[in-house]
């Protein structure tokens, strides 16, 4: 969702009477626009093959848009620009003056059901961490209160935990129970390898700088923890740890990484550089949470059972103090900017506020019932319950007020509380939703997703999850910003479908409309995958009583897409048959939950064969897949269900 100053869009519908004037028409194809002192150049490559360009690309293909913005010389680059770009694909009776790019970029920043681009390079996805070992990806359109389901990634077991890279292409997912963790290309939404982990991989990190991946669990010879690299996915290193439950934190600089280890108190220290255990630290009983204040240098850990937090420098590795406070701590996290840090006890139902230049609680309050994790937006910290389905809030400029009461807002999430539900996954269930001032919120128990705008005194909407059950959120930013290089903006998406595309661009200051052209060529192979079934249709065991001459055949109906039952079939077709002329075409009865079935009297003993077509739904005769049933003159019966006869 883009959000626009009012100055901003005033300035840019001023345009519109222009354009419909005819004095804009469109221009010819270019690369490269000079105006009011900035020069833009247009560039974009397929993810897969970098050096493709123009009309090498194709439907479906997963394409990085760059803009570089810099002075008219091309060598002074212009940062911290508020750049804007949308695809719009040329149609035929088109009027000219419409397809002028400043009607366009104002059509799109205004919005509606008439203001929707083909393809957005400003918006963000959702991700969700399901229980049913998928990860669901929606598009949220907030225009009309849904979601456009975008991908299900299936995962061999059920995901733990996930890490993603900051340039946001790559997301880790462990998967404890085949001791692998998925890397899944977000460019195309699926899974681009499975890293053998050699362990029982729980809790995963990556390091600020990108190089290693880090994954602590269960090996064949005790609990251990492994670094993979980012990039090529190498095992690099198994190091020893404690046992118990794990945390993980890493210091800004990369330099060293901390674990808990919740049976044997204490902390492993792993220096990256060398790729080895430093030390291993005793703290206080039951460490549960880890956080590191970027701002003192320091790491801080919640000892649940002890009811302490230990102090760590982070440069001599040292204890340097222990805050005293009550049993049941729970989770602690770092505020943005690391000044203030903010850790909640599940039993006494509290937060407390720690400045970390002092090392000392601060401030206390008052939050809901059993408090466990800790999310925070630019604004706002927000504290997710087991006991309770409303989420508290604590403004940050509160914070840092010594002996100040803190004062809590809440709003509802969810009908019903998490309770032990989340010991599915320590993965976040509150994030921030990217320039929105809101944060998205995971309801295990109401299988859905809530979106919350900061002020609100409830979500202003629900994303459909398809019925799954969300164990944790994540988003993925595809807005178009800086991602490294200075003046170069950059997205990744997907492209739709063939034809000829404006590539509208927008500048916020100066304002600077201008259009460059895309040409996407047809895809044979997503035209057949278009083509092919929207469901599949499993065939389950025949059945026929010992003594009776009615035999009942079923199948199943799912969406290929969600795994849901498909009802409301009119037109599923079952044809039964027998070597020879004998055969009866019936229209399937419903039965609920996506079964459908027939029943027919077979005229003697022999084998049967039962094929469904559903031409609504691109199904037609012909599938491997199909029931058998076995009749012998003894009038016993054997029945199943065959792939291939």
């Amino acid at each position: 969702m883009t959000s626009f100053s009012p100055g901003t869009l005033l300035a840019l519908l001023s345009l519109v009477p222009l354009a419909a004037s005819g004095a804009d028409e469109p221009q010819p194809p270019r690369r490269t626009v000079v105006d009011k002192g900035i020069r833009v150049t247009f560039d974009a490559a397929r993810v897969a093959a970098p050096d493709a360009r123009g009309e090498s690309f194709q439907e479906g293909d997963a394409v990085r848009f760059r803009f570089t913005i810099t002075d008219p010389a091309g060598k002074v680059p212009i940062r911290g620009a508020t750049a804007r770009a949308w695809l719009s694909l040329r149609r035929e009776g088109e009027i000219p003056a419409a397809n002028a790019p400043n009607v366009k970029a104002a059509r799109f920043i205004t919005g509606g059901i008439f203001g929707q681009a083909d393809l957005d390079l400003n918006s963000f996805y959702v991700l969700a961490l399901n229980s049913d070992a998928t990860i669901s990806v929606v598009d949220p359109l907030f225009g009309f209160g849904n979601t456009k389901l975008l991908a299900l990634i299936p995962l061999p077991a059920n995901g733990y935990d996930w890490a993603m890279t900051e340039d946001q292409s790559k997301l880790f997912v462990s998967i404890p129970e085949k001791k692998q963790i998925a890397v899944i290309d977000t460019s195309r939404w699926e899974v681009s390898h499975f890293i053998d982990a050699g362990l029982r991989p729980a809790r995963l990190a990556l390091q600020p700088d990108g190089q290693y991946l880090w994954a602590a669990g269960e090996g064949e010879s005790g609990t251990s923890v492994a670094a993979f690299r980012a990039d090529t996915f190498a095992l690099v290193a198994t190091l020893p740890i404690g046992r118990g439950d794990h945390a993980i934190a890493v210091t800004r600089n990369s330099a060293f990484v901390f674990i808990t280890n919740g049976e044997d108190d204490s902390i492993s220290i792993i220096d990256t550089r060398a790729l080895a255990k430093t030390k291993e630290i005793k703290i206080g009983r039951g460490p549960v949470a880890a956080a590191y204040s970027e701002l003192a240098d320091a790491l801080y850990v919640c000892a649940s059972e002890a009811g302490e937090i230990a102090v760590l420098d982070a440069k001599t590795l040292a204890l340097t103090k222990t805050i005293r406070t009550k049993p049941g701590l729970a989770d602690i996290a770092a505020a943005p900017g690391g000044r203030h840090l903010l850790a909640v006890n599940r039993k006494t139902d509290t937060v407390e506020v720690i400045d970390a230049s002092s090392a000392e609680i601060i401030q206390t309050g008052t939050v809901g019932k059993a408090p466990f994790q800790i999310s925070f937006s630019r604004e706002l910290a927000y504290i997710n319950h087991l006991d309770s389905s409303e989420i508290f809030m604590l403004p940050l400029s509160q914070f840092g007020r010594r002996g100040q009461p803190l004062s809590v807002v809440t709003f509802p999430a969810g009908q019903r509380p998490l309770g032990e539900m989340w010991q599915r996954s320590p993965a976040a269930r509150i994030v921030p939703v990217p320039g929105e001032g809101a944060v998205l919120v995971a309801d295990t128990r109401d299988r859905a997703i809530y979106f919350y705008k900061e002020g609100m005194a409830a979500p202003m909407g629900t994303f459909n999850n398809y019925k799954r059950e969300p164990m944790a959120v994540q988003v993925v930013d595809r807005s178009l910003r800086e991602r490294g290089t200075p003046g170069v903006y950059e997205t990744v998406a997907k492209l739709g479908k063939p034809g000829v595309y404006d590539v509208i661009f927008f500048l916020d200051s100066p304002k600077i409309v201008d259009g460059f052209e895309l040409a996407v060529a047809p895809n044979t192979q997503l035209e057949a995958e278009r083509n092919a079934p929207k469901v599949v249709i499993a065939p389950l065991p025949p059945t026929m009583p010992a003594k009776g001459s009615a035999a009942t055949f079923k199948f199943r109906v799912t969406d290929k897409k969600t795994s849901e039952p498909v009802t409301g079939l009119r037109d599923l077709l079952i044809v039964i048959m027998a070597p020879g002329n004998w055969h009866e075409r019936q229209v399937a009865k419903e039965e609920g939950d996506g079964v459908y079935s027939v029943t027919v009297s077979p005229p003697k003993a022999g084998v049967y064969y039962a094929h469904a077509q559903c031409l609504s739904l691109n199904v037609q005769f012909g599938s491997p897949h199909y029931p058998v049933l076995r009749i012998t003159p003894a009038s016993s019966v054997s029945a199943r269900a065959n792939k291939k006869e």
